[in-house]
């Protein structure tokens, strides 16, 4: 049922960010050395590289609770991530000047890079009548990212900030589907994970495919995905 080959047009495309389309600029180990070096915190890049993966397979939902301000609790959420990874005490002033400018960073677009090639892509969507949305467990901060890096692409951005849900629970996809007024069944997901993407999305009822956009070489997936439609890439 939801094999994307059976899938002749679909009215709506939803993509995941971080790692599908949107990459970093660097490895974050040495984003996160490197910011710790400028504000006196202890980090290698060694220690950095070990910890990141276990804390964020660690961390908690990044559902905000209700009634919560939801920039608020996010910028929290990272806050006790970052605490972790360094291994510093939430009240370290030292630590608190180095989150902060780190937390910033990664608000801005020289933070991360998007293929040139993308961006047309998306127009080749966007003039068959194809709705394009994002659905991620970022923050809010993706919202001004895209608006500076991908402007005026997205009908919607789904997060968890927004939506109640994060992947892989099946109602991020489905408040996406909504928001932009299309059934599941006629939405195509692309991300680059096998259970928060493509497990997922077909489990709320839509196409999915694992697909990822990189800097390199993107001949394959281009052609993988306006192959369907007879669109040269």
């Amino acid at each position: 049922m939801n094999d994307v080959l059976e899938l002749e047009r679909p009215q709506a495309v939803t993509f995941d960010a971080v790692g599908t389309f949107l990459h970093f600029a660097e490895p974050v180990a040495i984003t996160y050395t490197r910011f710790a070096s400028r504000f006196g915190v202890e980090a290698t890049e060694l220690t950095m590289r070990r910890r990141l993966p276990m804390v964020f397979q660690a961390a908690p939902s990044m559902v905000p609770p209700a009634g919560a301000d939801v920039a608020e609790f996010e910028r929290d959420w990272w806050r006790q991530l970052a605490s972790r990874v360094y291994g510093c005490a939430l009240d370290d002033a030292d630590f608190n000047a180095c989150f902060d400018a780190l937390f910033e960073w990664f608000a801005n677009p020289e933070a991360w890079r998007i293929h040139d090639d993308f961006a047309p892509m998306l127009l080749q969507l966007l003039e068959m009548d194809v709705q394009l949305g994002v659905v991620s467990n970022f923050d809010g901060r993706l919202n001004g990212l895209l608006e500076q890096m991908l402007p005026g692409m997205f009908a919607v951005v789904a997060l968890p900030g927004n939506s109640g849900f994060q992947k892989p629970q099946t109602g991020i996809f489905s408040f996406a589907a909504a928001q932009m007024d299309v059934t599941p069944a006629h939405v195509l997901h692309l991300g680059d994970n096998e259970e928060e993407d493509v497990v997922a999305a077909q489990a709320a009822g839509m196409h999915a495919l694992r697909w990822s956009f990189p800097l390199d070489d993107v001949t394959r997936p281009k052609e993988r995905l306006l192959g369907y439609w007879g669109l040269e890439s």
